[in-house]
C-alpha cells in the first residue's frame, strides 16, 4: 500500500487531498511543511502532499522553496479541492451559545464575517483537523471550532453549520510530490529560476517561454536567502512539450530548476 505524507491532523484538508491524489494509499500526518518534505525526501512515505494555492488567501510560498531546497524532489500531478468549512461543535453545543472558535488562521480569516456576526473570540490552531480534535477533547459546549466535515467524523464533533466561508468560491490548489518525475506529464510544468540584477532580466527570462507559445500561468517571486535583495522565481506554465521547455531552458540559462511536470 503506497503512503502519503501531508501537514496536519488526519482529517484536515490535505489529508483529504491526499485521499482524493492517491485513493489507495494511507495517509500520515506531520506537523509541518518541512517536516512532510523531509519526510518524503528520507523515503518515510512514497508521495506526499502540499497545498501551493488558495482562492482567497492566494499561494503558499513557503511550499515552492521546498521544492528548491529538495532537488530529489517532484511535482507529478496536482488537485484543486472545493474548502467547505463548518463550525464544530460538542454534544449540546449551540451556535447562539459559543463564545470561543477554534482554527488555522487562513480558515479563522475566511470566516470573518461569521464570527464578526457573532463577537466570537478567536484562538489559532496548528490546523483546521487540530482544533476540531482539541474542541472534542475540551468537551466545552461554548467553544467551537472551523474545520472539515471529515474532522468532526473522525473526532466526534457535531457539525453545527455547513460552508460557513465568506466566499462561496473558494478552492485550495494541491501539489502531489514524489521523487520521481511523472511517469506520463501532461502539459503543465513549475520551473524555478534566479535572474541576474539588471534592468529587464526577468523580461527577457519570461520572453523566453512567450516566444516559443509557452503561457505562464502563474509568478511567485521569493528571496533568494543567501544573496540579499536577490530574488527566485517560481513560474508555472501551461502548453508545454519536451523540444520547446527544452529550448526555453536553454535561453534562460543561469540557475535554474524544473520542479516537476505534471
Amino acid at each position: 500500500m503506497p503512503t502519503v505524507g501531508y501537514q496536519g491532523h488526519p482529517g484536515a484538508f490535505s489529508d483529504v487531498a491526499a485521499r482524493r491524489l492517491v485513493p489507495d494509499a494511507e495517509t500520515r500526518g506531520y506537523p509541518s511543511f518541512d517536516a512532510t518534505a523531509i519526510a518524503l525526501a528520507k523515503g518515510e512515505v512514497d508521495f506526499a502532499v502540499l497545498p501551493v494555492e488558495n482562492a482567497i488567501a492566494g499561494p503558499v510560498p513557503r511550499n515552492y522553496e521546498l521544492l528548491w531546497e529538495h532537488p530529489d524532489l517532484r511535482i507529478v500531478e496536482e488537485t484543486t479541492l472545493p474548502v467547505e468549512l463548518c463550525l464544530v461543535g460538542v454534544g449540546g453545543a449551540h451556535e447562539d451559545r459559543i463564545a470561543e472558535v477554534r482554527s488555522h488562521p487562513v480558515a479563522l480569516e475566511q470566516v470573518r464575517a461569521l464570527i464578526e456576526a457573532h463577537g466570537w473570540r478567536r484562538s489559532t490552531s496548528t490546523d483546521t483537523a487540530g482544533a476540531v480534535k482539541e474542541i472534542v477533547r475540551l468537551n466545552d459546549p461554548s467553544v467551537a471550532a472551523i474545520g472539515p466535515a471529515l474532522a468532526a467524523e473522525i473526532y466526534g464533533g457535531r457539525i453545527l453549520a455547513r460552508n460557513v466561508q465568506d466566499e462561496a468560491e473558494n478552492y485550495t490548489r494541491f501539489f502531489l510530490l514524489s521523487r520521481s518525475p511523472a511517469a506520463a506529464p501532461s502539459d503543465r510544468a513549475c520551473i524555478g529560476i534566479a535572474v541576474d540584477d539588471r534592468p529587464g532580466s526577468l523580461r527577457d527570462a519570461l520572453s523566453a517561454f512567450a516566444d516559443r507559445a509557452i503561457d505562464l500561468r502563474f509568478l511567485i517571486a521569493r528571496p533568494d536567502r543567501k544573496v540579499p535583495f536577490r530574488y527566485r522565481f517560481f513560474v508555472e506554465l501551461t502548453g508545454v512539450d519536451d523540444a520547446r521547455l527544452t529550448a526555453a531552458l536553454a535561453a534562460i540559462g543561469g540557475d535554474q530548476r524544473l520542479l516537476g511536470r505534471y
